[in-house]
């Protein structure tokens, strides 16, 4: 049992790394470090290959908790990213945003900088954003399991703090934090928390148990 029990724990650290990368590419480019469609390469794809492999391995060496958190995470997480853009995209419409951040992530990841958005490169935008969301859903749902509504919520509230403190909105435009823009800050702040509120919401009618290390008997 103990044996099987560390194997599920380590294959739940990996979900969880592979899982954080896709939220860094974005703030790693816009810190200069490495142009957006190198690291889709190099970092990207890779992580996305091996959360495949640790679901595949979860699933046939019997962890069916850890696979069940995993796709749970990871439907929760594009749910909750509907209510972030919904609530995102009207304060864009309303000047809330400097700019429209699906499709500049998708500028960024075909390198059309210069040429502007393309069907193609608008498809690849909103595809990474949402996929950000069920990296973020996978890791809550790995690491905590079925936690209160406030748990969700607080989560929710650091991802956009994280947001708001990368360099990637310092790159907009608009200060440190966002300073310059309040309301972008007011619109990131409450888009994160409906994140938190939906994730949390559908990962208590989904999942089970608390948080990794809580293991079952």
């Amino acid at each position: 049992m103990r044996r099987v029990l560390n194997e599920e724990v380590v294959l739940s650290l990996l979900a969880l790394l592979f899982a954080g990368v896709s939220p860094n590419v974005f703030p790693i480019a816009q810190a200069g470090l490495a142009p957006m469609p190198v690291l889709a390469v190099r970092l990207l794809l890779p992580s996305l290959v091996g959360l495949a492999v640790v679901f595949v391995l979860a699933w046939v060496r019997g962890h069916a908790r850890l696979a069940a958190r995993m796709s749970a995470g990871v439907g929760a997480g594009l749910l909750a990213t509907i209510g972030l853009e919904a609530v995102r995209s009207v304060s864009f419409h309303f000047g809330g945003m400097p700019g429209d951040l699906p499709r500049l992530l998708g500028v960024l990841l075909t390198n059309r900088f210069m040429e502007g958005p393309s069907t193609v490169s608008d498809v690849l935008g909103y595809a990474y954003h949402f996929w950000n969301g069920a990296s973020f859903g996978l890791i809550f749902a790995v690491l905590l399991g079925r936690k209160p509504l406030a748990w969700a919520a607080a989560y929710g509230e650091l991802i956009g703090l994280g947001f708001l403190a990368s360099p990637a909105v310092k790159a907009m435009g608009v200060g440190f934090m966002a300073v310059q823009m309040p309301a972008m800050i007011v619109t990131v702040l409450a888009a994160h928390l409906v994140f938190g509120l939906v994730l949390g919401l559908l990962l208590r009618r989904w999942l089970h148990g608390g948080w990794l290390l809580a293991q079952r008997a």
